[in-house]
């Protein structure tokens, strides 16, 4: 059990990071023994522990007369063993030989060790809590978007308690045997040409399919195929809008043959001609979405049909909660389904949106992402809770293609780009987590040509055995993850006893119960130095886990 010590104001995420970090953890009670201490806040003299991190950029009564040199904020890159990662709220530093955190720059101490008798105790320039709010709530800039950095301070914790020499219990992000979750998404801003005559994006579309240079595509990945097949999809445009000719925007049905048994998400926009309130944030009038989505009622039916989910690509429901209902209405009228996740259209959001979505009562929201990169925005791998909500979960998008390939946003190669989602694989692979794609339905079609880029990555996301999960499953794993309670755990000699109390979500993949004990610590991660020996235990829904230690 940690005992965690914190300001008052601070609690609410104290509690989320700890369903982030899914270990055993109570706020800290006088008179209770705890092997691990994590404090940042003073008001409490030093407890006893064996092993207690304080997190604090302000002078401490266990600094004593230590000196504290304090830095600018704003995205100071520090280093841990082979680690680096930005720290974006108040940080001091030390004047201390026994430093393990360093400045990236300047190589002034951030954190130092110091042993008293029995206990080992980690001084931190930097609040762990506050650092954590930050992330969830504001995000991080595009500099850092690769960066798991809520990932790495759950990591490094988790290296010093196993260095400390003590066992816990941790139930990992990942359900078992697999090493990842995968969601694809789509959101569907286009149906088909017909739907667009002689309007920005069919001009847009002409000029870039019959002059390369104006193509929003990457600059070494326009090929000879690729310009055949826009030309010979603009000579098609006259016999598309007469009826003779497909649609060869309209690849919603190419989707389910190329994810067929992965169950992907389709977010939908509810209205017609309907670019959102003008009073509110003036979008363009082509933010417009120009189809009817009950033309498609039955494309919508053959999607589910074919187990794929769909959610809404809201338009006004991250700001105004009566229109965002009208928005919900419109898609549970066609899916009966109760339980309707959302992704705003051109990722509009502000603080207040959580709230604003969970008050309409949206499952989840996926809006939390880039449009002009790939990454991380809100420094984690894991489906978790905004500051603001109280049930409502966050899908965090990892990687959309127009960030991936439009020259005026990351305008990288397939090349490049493919090597960037390989890298992000690898977080979710080392950490756990969803790598959460956003493949726009129009993307496969001339002129973007993205569809051979989409299919190998679907390839590698086999290879890497990730369990393929719609939005609303992925979500739902994560649920019952976090309503897990750990009642009372037991360590006797060899043996580990465990009583907890959950929510069981039939259907889904089992949870591991990861032992750790480090008096096996023989094995190290290539990552992290992470210290890997443990004893997985699958769950099988049962109150009560016992396990033998050797």
């Amino acid at each position: 059990m940690i005992g965690v010590i914190s300001k008052s104001r601070q609690h609410p995420i104290v509690e989320e990071f700890f369903q982030l970090f899914k270990v055993p953890w109570e706020f800290y009670k006088h008179g209770q023994n705890y092997d691990i201490v994590i404090a940042t806040d003073d008001t409490i003299a030093l407890p006893s522990g064996k092993l207690v991190v304080i997190f604090s950029p302000e002078t401490t009564t266990f600094d004593k007369n230590r000196t504290n040199t304090y830095l600018h904020t704003g995205g100071v890159i520090l280093e841990h063993k082979n680690l680096q990662f930005p720290v974006y709220t108040n940080l001091a530093t030390f004047q201390s030989e026994n430093s393990f955190m360093k400045t990236k720059d300047r190589k002034e101490s951030v954190g130092f060790v110091s042993l008293q008798q029995n206990q080992k105790i980690l001084r931190i320039g930097y609040d762990l809590f506050d650092e954590i709010e930050f992330l969830l709530s504001r995000g991080q800039p595009v500099e850092y978007a690769q960066i798991p950095t809520v990932e790495i301070h759950i990591s490094m914790l988790r290296d010093w308690i196993l260095q400390s020499n003590i066992s816990f219990v941790e139930i990992p992000p990942v359900p078992n045997g697999y090493s990842g979750i995968a969601c694809l998404t789509h959101d569907v801003d286009f149906i088909d040409i017909r739907s667009h005559k002689f309007d920005r994006s069919v001009i847009g579309f002409a000029l870039r399919a019959l002059f390369p240079r104006f193509n929003g595509n990457s600059r070494s990945d326009i090929t000879w195929p690729k310009i055949l097949k826009n030309w010979k999809a603009l000579l098609s445009l006259p016999g598309v809008y007469l009826g003779l000719f497909r649609d060869f925007w309209f690849d919603i049905d190419r989707y389910s043959g190329i994810e067929k048994g992965m169950g992907s998400t389709f977010f939908f926009i509810p209205f017609k001609n309907n670019s959102g309130d003008v009073t509110k944030n003036n979008p363009p009038r082509y933010r417009a979405a120009r189809y009817d989505i009950n033309k498609y009622k039955n494309v919508i039916k053959d999607l589910i049909k074919n187990g794929h989910e769909i959610g809404l690509h809201g338009i006004d429901a991250w700001h105004d909660h009566e229109k965002g209902q009208k928005e919900l209405d419109v898609i549970r009228q066609i899916t009966s389904d109760k339980e309707t996740g959302v992704r705003m259209h051109w990722l509009y959001f502000h603080e207040d949106s959580p709230k604003t979505l969970e008050k309409t009562g949206f499952f989840y929201d996926s809006t939390l992402g880039y449009n002009n990169a790939v990454g991380f925005r809100a420094g984690t791998t894991q489906v978790f809770c905004l500051p603001g909500a109280s049930n409502m979960l966050e899908l965090p998008l990892t990687v959309m293609d127009t960030a991936l390939f439009y020259r005026s946003r990351m305008g990288v190669s397939e090349a490049e780009a493919l090597m960037m989602c390989k890298k992000l694989m690898n977080d979710i692979r080392t950490y756990g987590g969803v790598f959460t794609t956003n493949w726009h339905t129009r993307s496969l079609s001339p002129e973007r040509n993205w569809d051979d880029f989409y299919i190998e990555l679907l390839r590698i996301l086999k290879a890497e055995n990730v369990w393929f999960a719609t939005a609303k499953q992925a979500v739902n794993w994560f649920k019952m993850r976090r309503s897990i309670r750990f009642d009372d755990i037991n360590f006797s000699k060899n043996k580990m006893h465990i009583k907890l109390s959950s929510d069981n979500n039939s259907g889904l993949p089992s949870l591991v119960f990861r032992l750790h004990t480090p008096q096996n610590n023989s094995l190290r991660s290539e990552h992290s130095n992470s210290i890997k020996s443990f004893i997985d235990i699958p769950w099988a829904g049962k109150p009560e886990i016992e396990a033998t230690l050797q």
